[in-house]
């Protein structure tokens, strides 16, 4: 039997991860990205929980930990600029991580390694500038059924199984569940953004955040150094402004970058100083803003057939800490589980392709959803404090917590710090 024929849409990190695990069995794969060059950009990401074990079986450790961004850690600063509470960065080589991984790394760098896993490899094809515009497939019950795939370019292929890897606003899903399907974005009610802008000899190398007192919209300023020419700046919002969502939707960079300064202009701290650079800075190009959002799937929804979601585009929880992790691991456990099945008959690809989609989510979405819907309008007003005196109470609790290194394993649940990431023999061996 001819080898399986795989589509992967979607250069982030799930996919070029996928294509890794897919071409140990001798998959001949096809992974298209949008852009016309792979997707360098992106701000601070980090491997923890148990993305650090798997990381090590990818065989890429070396590799992440030369690139590493030294971030000591993160502390909590008041409008003065002085320290309220300091996490330092963990250096236990376990996924039990600090706020700080042991393995921060800048989004590019990561996905850049990834890449260099296929690079090179005869039966992966890296396509970009390249899109889709539909597909359609044949019955589950036809063995040898294909889904049959038009490109933008007005091409023609057939595949055993297309994986939509593109994101939270992931255009495979739209396309995998039908136009009359509910969005199933959910709105956390807030925003993230970064930016970039020439940095100062004060500008500090710790991860650094200052809560600002504001009577609408809870805000969080920070800042990144993974570089000394630059200084990264981070946003966090809790709340919703009607001109950062008409921005947002308008898609136009002047207009988000007025409302973002908008909200910081005057907030203390060095407001102004990012806030001018935002505007003026050419560096602050790059600016990316996003709502909070999960996507909350209905079970037994991550696949249809022979189309499957994976990353972002199956379980997003944006800036939840484990984005990178669960990318790496979902797609290590969808080839897994596919490669179960095939290995044992190859005579029908559609069986093994199926039938591992759905054990792939039977499998994993407990742990990759096990932190959706947990925030609570409580934990809310402590993390994202609007008054003076919440911003103080957080900053005492800080300290404590600091002392005590309770940040040891941040973000972790009983659940998600018990599971142990499943084996998968088929993938251990290298193809010629």
């Amino acid at each position: 039997m001819p080898p399986l024929k795989v589509l992967i849409i979607g250069g982030g990190v799930a996919g070029p991860s996928l294509a890794h695990w897919l071409s140990r069995i001798g998959a001949n794969i096809t992974l298209i990205e949008r852009s016309p060059e792979m997707r360098a950009s992106g701000q601070q990401v980090d491997l923890r929980a148990q993305g650090v074990p798997m990381m090590k079986k990818m065989g890429i450790e070396a590799a992440v930990r030369a690139a590493t961004v030294h971030e000591p850690g993160t502390q909590l600063i008041g409008l003065n600029g002085r320290t309220k509470a300091f996490f330092p960065a963990s250096q236990n080589g376990t996924g039990k991580q600090s706020f700080t991984s042991e393995y921060e790394i800048m989004r590019g760098d990561l996905v850049s390694i990834l890449y260099g896993l296929t690079k090179k490899h005869q039966n992966v094809q890296h396509l970009f500038n390249t899109t889709i515009d539909s597909f359609t497939q044949d019955e589950e019950s036809d063995p040898n059924g294909k889904v049959h795939v038009k490109f933008r370019d007005g091409r023609k292929e057939d595949f055993d199984l297309v994986v939509g890897a593109d994101g939270t606003g992931s255009k495979t899903r739209r396309m995998m569940l039908g136009p009359d399907a509910p969005d199933p974005r959910h709105s956390l009610g807030g925003y993230i953004g970064y930016f970039s802008i020439p940095s100062k000899p004060a500008d500090s190398d710790r991860g650094t955040f200052c809560h600002l007192p504001s009577p609408r919209v809870a805000r969080i300023i920070g800042t990144r150094k993974d570089r000394p020419d630059l200084t990264r700046i981070y946003m966090l919002m809790r709340g919703k402004d009607a001109a950062l969502d008409a921005a947002l939707k308008s898609g136009n960079l002047a207009e988000l970058k007025k409302a973002l300064s908008d909200l910081y202009q005057d907030g203390g701290w060095e407001c102004d100083r990012f806030m001018e650079g935002l505007r003026d800075a050419p560096e602050a190009d790059d600016l990316y803003c996003t709502p909070f959002e999960e996507v909350r799937l209905p079970e037994g929804s991550w696949s249809k057939g022979r189309v499957v979601l994976i990353g972002d585009s199956a379980h997003s929880g944006t800036a939840d800490g484990f984005g990178s992790t669960w990318g790496l691991i979902g797609s290590y456990i969808l080839a897994g589980e596919i490669a179960t099945l095939y290995e044992k008959d190859r005579s029908s690809p559609t069986a093994a392709v199926i039938q591992g989609a759905k054990n792939y989510e039977k499998k994993f979405r407990p742990i990759a959803t096990a932190k959706h819907g947990s925030g609570s309008e409580w934990f809310e007003s402590v993390m994202f404090p609007r008054s003076s005196f919440g911003i103080w109470s957080l900053h005492t609790f800080a300290r404590v917590a600091a002392y005590f290194r309770l940040d040891r394993g941040a973000g972790l649940d009983g659940k998600t710090s018990k599971w142990q990431l499943p084996d998968y023999p088929e993938l251990e061996r290298e193809q010629n």
